[in-house]
C-alpha cells in the first residue's frame, strides 16, 4: 500500500533561579525593540534523569519544593490590568523527556467553579492554560489549558493571535482541589513540539501564563497581553533552555472500527494506521494508510436556500496535524472574508463525495450519492530550516462505486475514479526591533481525468515595531481545465492605543478565480473594502466591560452593480452581575442580486433595516439563559423574524443539558425555481437543539444531542426577472396548475460514548440516526418529526479503537 501510495504521489537541579518578569507596563507599549534590548534571558530549571513525578493533580513530590513559583498576574477580562485579587504560584521545570509545570490556585474552595465538558469547549469556569512559543522568534506556538476536574482544551497559535482550536495534542494534565484552592499539574512532552534548530546548546521559547476564575468571570495573564492590543505571541516571556536536542520520536496510531448501517443492512470492518515521524526537532513526516476519515461527531444541521455554499471545518485528525504551516491568511480560519472563509485548502474537499454520471431513468439514492470517498492514504510532511518553513500534503482516494435502480427494477453499478490532491508551502519569516515580516508560496493540484485544477498563490504579512500595524495580503491564481482566473486580497489593523482598533479590508476575485476545487471561496466575481472601528472599555460605570463596533462595507461585481453594502452598528455590554445584553442596528443598501438567479438575470433589491439582540445570564451560575431575537426585512420588503431561547443546566460537575429553539416566521422567503421564475413563500421554521453531557470521569463521557430543523413554506406570489433590463422582480400569474410550495424536515441524532485510554488514544462506540424526509404542508411540527425519526436515512452503529503507541 505504501508502495501503491508513494508511487501515485511521486540528574540535578540547576541552580539557576527561575524568574518570571512581570510587565510592568501595558503590552501595547512593549516593543518589539524593547524586547529584543532585554539584557538577561532567565533560564528554566532542568532536572537531569527522571524527575519521578507522579501526575495526579497534586505537586507533593520534593521535586516541585526545589522550584521557584512566581505569580504576576493581571487581569485582562475585563482589561483593567489590575493586580490579580487571588495567588497563583506557578512552577516550572523541564528534562529530556519535556515541560513539567504546576500551578497553586489559591480561592475560597466554597467559589470552586468545576465543570466537565468535552475537548475544546468554551466555557466559563475555573482554569488554568500554559502558552508555548515554541519558536523563539514569536512566528508560532501552542496553547493547552486544563480546567478544573481535568477537562481540556488545546490548540496553536500563529502570529499574532490566530488559534487553531481544531488541533489535539499528546499532552497531559490533571487536577485536584486542595485546602485553600485547587492545584493543575502538567506533562508536556518535546516529542509534540516542533522546535526550530538551535546554533548552538541553547535555544530560547516563549511562555504564556493564564487562569480564567469562573465565579468572578474574569480572565487573569502573566505576561499581561489582552485581547485589546495587537501583540500576543511576540510578547511571551522569553526563557533559555540547556541541551535540548531530543531523539528521534517515531509514533504509531493503529486503529480498526466496525460499522453496521442499518438502512442497507451491511457491515463493514476497516483496520489501518497513521504513522507520525518526527527525525529532527524540526520536521515531521505524517503517513496515513487505509484510514477511515468516518466522524464521530456530526456537523450542525443546515437548511441551505441560497445560491452559496455552506462551509464546515475540518474534524478529521490527521489533517488537523501540522495543519499551520498551510495557513496563509487570517481569512482562512474566520468569516473575515465576503460570506466566510478565503482559502487556498479546504481538506474537507479531500474525501468528499464523488462525482458520478447518472444515466437517465436511473435512479440513485441521495445519500449514496452524497457519502464521502474512500481514502487509500494521505502523506503528509512539514519542516523548518533556520527562517524558511515548508510543507507538503499528498492524498490519493479510492475509485468508488454504488448501484442505481432502473425503471423496470434492475439493478445497476455505476462508477467514479478517484481524485489525486497535492499541495505544496514554504515560507520565509523573520523577526527583530523592526517587527515581523514574512512572505509565502503555497500551491494546489488536484487530477482527475475529469478535472485538472492548479491553485498558485503569495502571501506576505507585516507586523510593525511600536506593535500598531499590522498587514495580511494575498495574491491568488487559479487553472481550473485552462480557464485562468486572479484575485487578491489585504488586511489592514490599526491599533493606536489598546481598547481601539481600526480594520481595513479589500479584496478582487475575477468572474474566473476557482478556488473550490480543493480550498474555499464563497463567490467570485466580487470586489470589496470593508472598514471596521472597535472601541472595547472597562471599568465603566454600572458595567463591566462595554465594546461599541461600526462595520461598513461595500461589495461590487464586475458590471459595477452593488451586491452587498451596508453599516452595522453593535453594542455589547456585560454588567456587574456577569449578565450580558449584545445589541445590533443594521442598515443594508439597496443593491443587485446577482447569483440566486444561477445567470438567468440580475435583479434589484430595495434597501432595508435589521435589529438583532441578545440576553444572557450569569455564565458561572448552574442554570444558564438566553434569549434572542433577530428582527429583519426580506429581500422584497416582508418580515422575517426569529426568536431564540436556551437554557443550560449545570446542577453537578459531570452533567450538563443544553436546550436551544428558534422559530422563524417569514412572509416572503424567495426560492429560484428556474428559467428566471422565482416564488415567494409565507413560510415557518422551528430548530431545536438538545444536547447532554454524562461525565463518568473526565476521559469517559456520553453524550447524546439532537437537531432537527422542520420548515413548512406556503406559495403566495409568483414573479419573473427580466433579462434585458435591471429592475426588481415583477408579480405575475401562478405559471401553472402544479403548488410550489415544500416542506423539509432534517434530523441528526446521535449517542456516543467516549474513553480516552490514553493521550489521543481513544474508544468510541457511536450510534448516529438521520432523516430527511418531506412531509406533508398540513402534518403538525411533532409529527415531522417523528417521521424523520420513523423513516431515517442514515442508521449506523460504528465501533473505533485508536491506539497511540511509540515515542
Amino acid at each position: 500500500m505504501v508502495a501503491v501510495l508513494f508511487s501515485r504521489l511521486a540528574n540535578r537541579a540547576r541552580s539557576s533561579r527561575l524568574q518570571f518578569t512581570v510587565a510592568a507596563v501595558v503590552a501595547s507599549q512593549l516593543t518589539a525593540s524593547q524586547l529584543a534590548a532585554q539584557e538577561v534571558i532567565p533560564r528554566l530549571t532542568r532536572i537531569d534523569g527522571q524527575a519521578n513525578i507522579e501526575l495526579d493533580g497534586r505537586l507533593d513530590e520534593a521535586v516541585w519544593q526545589q522550584i521557584p513559583a512566581f505569580d504576576g498576574m493581571r487581569v485582562v477580562t475585563p482589561d483593567t490590568l489590575a493586580e490579580s485579587s487571588l495567588r497563583t504560584e506557578t512552577r516550572i521545570f523541564y528534562t529530556e523527556r519535556g515541560i513539567y509545570v504546576g500551578v497553586m490556585n489559591h480561592q475560597d474552595t466554597d467559589t470552586l467553579v468545576a465543570r466537565m465538558t468535552p475537548r475544546d469547549t468554551r466555557l466559563e469556569r475555573d482554569g488554568v492554560v500554559i502558552s508555548i512559543d515554541a519558536s523563539g522568534d514569536g512566528l508560532y506556538g501552542y496553547m493547552m489549558r486544563v480546567n478544573l476536574g481535568d477537562s481540556k482544551t488545546d490548540g496553536t497559535i500563529l502570529a499574532e493571535r490566530q488559534f487553531n482550536m481544531q488541533w489535539d495534542g499528546p499532552w497531559e494534565a490533571y487536577t485536584s482541589v486542595v485546602e485553600g484552592g485547587w492545584v493543575a499539574e502538567y506533562f508536556i512532552p518535546w516529542s509534540m513540539i516542533a522546535l526550530p534548530q538551535a546554533s548552538g546548546d541553547n535555544r530560547q521559547i516563549g511562555i504564556y501564563m493564564e487562569r480564567q476564575v469562573g465565579h468572578l468571570n474574569e480572565t487573569w495573564s502573566n505576561p499581561a497581553l489582552p485581547s485589546t492590543v495587537n501583540q500576543f505571541l511576540s510578547a511571551f516571556q522569553k526563557f533559555e533552555l540547556e541541551d535540548i536536542e531530543p531523539r528521534t520520536q517515531i509514533t504509531y496510531y493503529p486503529y480498526v472500527s466496525g460499522t453496521y448501517d442499518g438502512v442497507d443492512d451491511e457491515t463493514e470492518m476497516r483496520a489501518g494506521a497513521e504513522v507520525f515521524w518526527r527525525p529532527s526537532t524540526n520536521t515531521q513526516l505524517s503517513l496515513s494508510l487505509n484510514p477511515d476519515f468516518g466522524n464521530v461527531e456530526s456537523d450542525d444541521v443546515v437548511v441551505n436556500l441560497t445560491a452559496y455554499e455552506t462551509f464546515f471545518p475540518e474534524k478529521r485528525a490527521f489533517f488537523l496535524e501540522g495543519q499551520d504551516v498551510f495557513n496563509t491568511s487570517p481569512r482562512n480560519q474566520s468569516a473575515r472574508g465576503p460570506g466566510g472563509p478565503t482559502s487556498m485548502l479546504n481538506t474537507r474537499r479531500i474525501g468528499s463525495s464523488a462525482s458520478f454520471d447518472v444515466p437517465a431513468g436511473v435512479r440513485v439514492a441521495d445519500t449514496d450519492l452524497s457519502a464521502p470517498t474512500d481514502l487509500l492514504g494521505a502523506v503528509k510532511f512539514t519542516g523548518q530550516s533556520g527562517n524558511w518553513r515548508y510543507g507538503t500534503l499528498a492524498a490519493m482516494e479510492d475509485d468508488m462505486e454504488i448501484r442505481g435502480t432502473l425503471n423496470d427494477g434492475t439493478r445497476v453499478t455505476l462508477e467514479s475514479e478517484g481524485r489525486d490532491f497535492t499541495v505544496g508551502r514554504l515560507l520565509y519569516e523573520t523577526t527583530g526591533p523592526a517587527g515581523r515580516r514574512s512572505i509565502g508560496w503555497m500551491g494546489t493540484d488536484v487530477s482527475h481525468s475529469d478535472i485538472d485544477a492548479t491553485v498558485n498563490g503569495v502571501d506576505v504579512h507585516y507586523f510593525s515595531g511600536n506593535n500598531r500595524w499590522l498587514f495580511d495580503g494575498q495574491v491568488l491564481r487559479s487553472d481550473v481545465d485552462g480557464v485562468e482566473g486572479n484575485g487578491v486580497i489585504g488586511d489592514l489593523i490599526y491599533m493606536p492605543q489598546r481598547g481601539v482598533m481600526h480594520r481595513f479590508a479589500a479584496g478582487y476575485h475575477d468572474d474566473t478565480l476557482d478556488l473550490n476545487t480543493l480550498g474555499f471561496l464563497t463567490r467570485n466575481d466580487l470586489s470589496h473594502f470593508d472598514y471596521n472601528y472597535t472601541n472595547n472599555s472597562s471599568n465603566v460605570e454600572g458595567l463591566r466591560s462595554r465594546e461599541y463596533s461600526m462595520f461598513v462595507f461595500n461589495h461590487w461585481n464586475g458590471n459595477n452593480d452593488w451586491v452587498r453594502q451596508g453599516v452595522f452598528n453593535s453594542l455589547n455590554l456585560t454588567f456587574l452581575n456577569n449578565h450580558s445584553l449584545n445589541s445590533s442596528l443594521r442598515y443594508y443598501a439597496r443593491r443587485v442580486e446577482d447569483r440566486l438567479g444561477r445567470g438567468s438575470g440580475d435583479y434589484k433589491i430595495p434597501g432595508r433595516w435589521q435589529f438583532v439582540s441578545t440576553w444572557e445570564s450569569d455564565p458561572s451560575q448552574q442554570i444558564r439563559y438566553k434569549l434572542g431575537i433577530d428582527a429583519n426585512t426580506e429581500d422584497l420588503g416582508e418580515r422575517n423574524t426569529t426568536t431564540t431561547a436556551g437554557i443550560s443546566y449545570r446542577p453537578v460537575d459531570n452533567f450538563s443539558l443544553d436546550v436551544e429553539a428558534s422559530y422563524t416566521d417569514r412572509e416572503g422567503l424567495l426560492v429560484y425555481q428556474g428559467g428566471g421564475r422565482y416564488t415567494s413563500f409565507e413560510a415557518t421554521q422551528w430548530s431545536p437543539k438538545v444536547t447532554l453531557d454524562y461525565f463518568i470521569s473526565a476521559r469517559q463521557q456520553f453524550r447524546v444531542g439532537l437537531q432537527w430543523t422542520g420548515l413548512k413554506a406556503f406559495e403566495n406570489k409568483f414573479l419573473q426577472v427580466n433579462p434585458d433590463r435591471l429592475e426588481e422582480l415583477r408579480e405575475v400569474p401562478k405559471p401553472d396548475a402544479q403548488s410550489d410550495s415544500f416542506v423539509i424536515s432534517r434530523l441528526t441524532f446521535q449517542a456516543r460514548y467516549r474513553w480516552e485510554i490514553a493521550p489521543l488514544s481513544d474508544l468510541f462506540v457511536v450510534y448516529t440516526r438521520g432523516g430527511n424526509v418531506p412531509g406533508g404542508l398540513f402534518d403538525e411540527y411533532t409529527g415531522l418529526l417523528s417521521e424523520s425519526w420513523q423513516d431515517p436515512v442514515v442508521d449506523t452503529l460504528v465501533v473505533k479503537l485508536r491506539y497511540r503507541l511509540g515515542s
